[in-house]
């Protein structure tokens, strides 16, 4: 059997003869793969060309304490699956309790917020395009690196820096190429770890 062949036979007959479907790969956990970003460690199995910027796929391990300021995906969906550890979220002030062995459905185009609520929480992540009728980025690639270094080893960094952090300027025009917004950052500068009602609780 001939599959590549048959599968643009029918491609050609459901009228999707112009598509070029993307390449087969195994992405594994390795160094090579891993960045040391803001306290974390991350590990990035899938993002830009390779899956036709359709998706961004990540594992990120949190220590307790730290998550992201507010922010809003405008093109993509956002889903996280809790492998270890424990995650408070927020997605416009509704809190959002998600313990190991769950997922968590963050919606594009709604502000949401999250802090690892145990010793390290291991999250598995998965964005992808919401709609036709939106552009398909998923380029949160480029934000994590403006944050970030190669890892040394497959552990948690030292605590971040915030000296070495992107300024103000850079962080928002990265945030809008990408179609990626921090309302808060606009307001109050960079901080971490919202409680329920977007009010700061650490740096």
């Amino acid at each position: 059997m001939d599959w590549e062949t048959e599968a643009t036979e029918i491609r050609q007959q459901r009228g999707l003869g112009d598509y070029q479907p993307l390449q087969p790969f195994v992405a594994q956990r390795t160094l090579e793969r891993s960045l040391w970003y803001e306290g974390q460690l991350l590990v990035m199995y899938a993002s830009a060309e390779e899956v036709g910027h359709s998706c961004c796929v990540w594992e990120g391990n949190c220590p307790e304490g730290m998550g992201p300021p507010p922010h809003i995906h405008l093109y993509e969906h956002e889903i996280f699956f809790i492998i270890e550890g424990h995650l408070k979220a927020w997605v416009e002030g509704t809190a959002f309790d998600v313990p190991k062995d769950s997922m968590v459905f963050l919606p594009a185009g709604r502000t949401h917020w999250f802090v690892s609520a145990a010793p390290v929480t291991r999250i598995f992540s998965f964005t992808v395009s919401a709609g036709k009728e939106l552009p398909s980025t998923n380029a949160q690639m480029k934000l994590f690196q403006a944050f970030s270094r190669p890892a040394e080893a497959m552990t948690l960094p030292p605590p971040p820096d915030p000296s070495e952090r992107p300024s103000r300027e850079v962080i928002m025009k990265l945030s809008q190429e990408i179609g990626f917004a921090m309302p808060q950052l606009e307001r109050a500068g960079w901080r971490r770890a919202f409680g329920a009602e977007g009010d700061e609780r650490r740096e």
